[in-house]
């Protein structure tokens, strides 16, 4: 079922003194962040509903709401008419949620495998976005009224709705206290993340110390678990190539290496017993890499990876992070892709 993302991103921001949607939250903005989230779902196309004059990341389709103050509900009504009218589904998203989960989106969009016209996260009993409206269901926007939105509906016609029960709801940002409590970013990757008492982390690798604390949790469930098989080597690769680090020698060989890495498996599916001879020799070569400007941000970072609950949602992590930090290096692959080719002479 294809499925858009409607993001209402419209509100004045009152509590916040300044547009919200604008405000960086690491080196991407709230409103980038949930983009990011929504393409990393797969929903395509995303659609946000903004104010006037505010303006939308490349690729997203804006949807323009004239009367911001109307409430949560008019941006709504204006989201779903945005609709493509070939897309069977939309999946309703708050342009102050930044945090949500990939894990909890994913949950959603798997609940909307049976009849019912709408699917909403539920959390301590409490139903709340992301939810999924079928196209049968849009009109149900038409009797929503100011800042509730779809809630009092969903709760007024149970049968109707797909509740698929999630760890926690997303938090609102609604002040610059709100967004200082989410964490910090992490200088590589971006992902954010609670500060961690110590100050242990990587010789060269650019992450911060709970970045790397996550890192070491996800590599020691592959290690502590046969059933997560050679997928480790994939891991090192993708969690090296988000964390660049310094323009020096010997982080980028690493980098290179990993890059190299990640095109033999992705592009020519290669895995950790042919790779593995390969980087070893490369790496005992004097050859000084060059420096390759690294993205700026991911779709996907360690912490969508830390959620995975089983061998097989770890592995299919681990395989769409990698797709994607693949795809941000883009400006880089045909050189990268040189490379790879001539690794394997």
């Amino acid at each position: 079922m294809q499925t858009a993302a409607v993001i209402l991103a419209a509100g004045t921001s009152k509590r916040f003194e300044s547009p919200k949607q604008l405000a960086l939250i690491g080196r991407r903005t709230l409103l980038e962040a949930v983009v990011m989230l929504a393409r990393g779902a797969g929903l395509d196309p995303v659609i946000s509903v903004v104010p006037p004059g505010l303006a939308v990341p490349a690729g997203v389709l804006p949807a323009l709401n004239s009367a911001p103050t109307s409430g949560l509900s008019h941006s709504l009504r204006i989201g779903l008419a945005a609709v493509p009218a070939e897309i069977e589904a939309a999946l309703i998203l708050l342009g102050d949620q930044p945090t949500m989960a990939l894990r909890t989106v994913r949950a959603v969009l798997a609940g909307a495998a049976n009849d019912r016209r709408v699917v909403a996260a539920r959390a301590e009993g409490r139903l709340g976005p992301p939810v999924l409206l079928r196209r049968e269901a849009f009109a149900m926007a038409n009797v929503a009224t100011g800042d509730e939105g779809l809630r009092a509906i969903l709760i007024d016609h149970p049968d109707l709705v797909t509740a698929v029960d999630v760890q926690l709801h997303a938090p609102d940002v609604d002040t610059p206290t709100d967004l200082a409590a989410l964490g910090e970013p992490c200088p590589g990757c971006d992902a954010l993340f609670q500060p961690v008492r110590q100050d242990a982390t990587h010789a060269y690798i650019g992450a911060s110390p709970a970045c790397w604390a996550a890192f070491g949790e996800v590599i020691a469930r592959e290690f502590g678990d046969p059933g997560y098989g050679w997928i480790h080597r994939h891991t090192v690769d993708v969690y090296t190539v988000q964390h660049p680090g310094l323009d020096e020698r010997r982080q980028r060989q690493s980098v290179a290496l990993h890059l190299i890495g990640l095109c033999h498996w992705l592009e020519h599916g290669m895995g950790m017993r042919e790779l593995n001879p390969i980087t070893r020799r490369l790496a005992s070569g004097d050859r000084d890499w060059p420096w390759l400007d690294p993205p700026v941000t991911y779709a996907l970072t360690v912490r969508d990876v830390l959620a995975a609950t089983t061998s097989a949602e770890h592995s299919a992590l681990v395989r769409q992070w990698a797709e994607e930090t693949w795809r941000a290096w883009a400006p880089h692959h045909e050189l990268i892709r040189r490379w790879a080719s001539e690794a394997l002479h």
